[in-house]
């Protein structure tokens, strides 16, 4: 809460001077917040999957695809918005990829969360989550090299009859 108050001032400032400058991105950056939080909270009270299904909103049929460059200035926003490191508000790749998910399904592009795990050093395993569209990554400063371990939306072949555990 410390760390809180001592960026309040500053973020305060911040969203101010955006909605001076530029009034449409200072919007956007208050829906993106407001997905991140609905997500935050939907993460503590439900599974992953429900919570993602919860801020996944439906792909829309019309419209205007969104170009490259507007695809790339959507992410920006979002990281702005996670990168003020206050309260819900934490650079965490899952919560990226799952807010940019809703924001470009509503523009009509169709994109899958792909969650995955690689080895790490001394027994420790890494985790990212990113975005794919039409199989490959997007949104992302370098390719994944990670094992998928889960995607959103579950693809519709996939049954859960299909797992089997066996024991060692």
């Amino acid at each position: 809460m410390r760390a809180f108050l001592k960026k309040a001032p500053h973020l305060t400032f911040a969203i101010a001077r955006r909605f001076w400058q530029d009034p449409r991105e200072a919007l956007l950056l208050c829906r993106v917040a407001w997905w991140v939080t609905v997500l935050s909270v939907a993460a503590r009270h439900f599974s992953l999957p429900r919570a993602l299904q919860i801020v996944a909103g439906r792909t829309s049929k019309s419209g205007p695809e969104l170009s490259t460059r507007q695809q790339d200035e959507l992410a920006r926003c979002v990281d702005l918005v996670l990168s003020a490191d206050v309260l819900m508000f934490r650079p965490i790749c899952w919560k990226r990829a799952a807010v940019l998910h809703r924001f470009l399904a509503l523009q009509g592009i169709r994109t899958r969360i792909c969650f995955g795990v690689k080895p790490g050093s001394a027994d420790k395993v890494t985790g990212h989550a990113w975005l794919e569209a039409d199989g490959e990554p997007i949104l992302e400063k370098e390719p994944p090299n990670y094992v998928v371990t889960y995607s959103f939306p579950v693809d519709d072949s996939f049954t859960e009859s299909a797992i089997v555990f066996s024991p060692k």
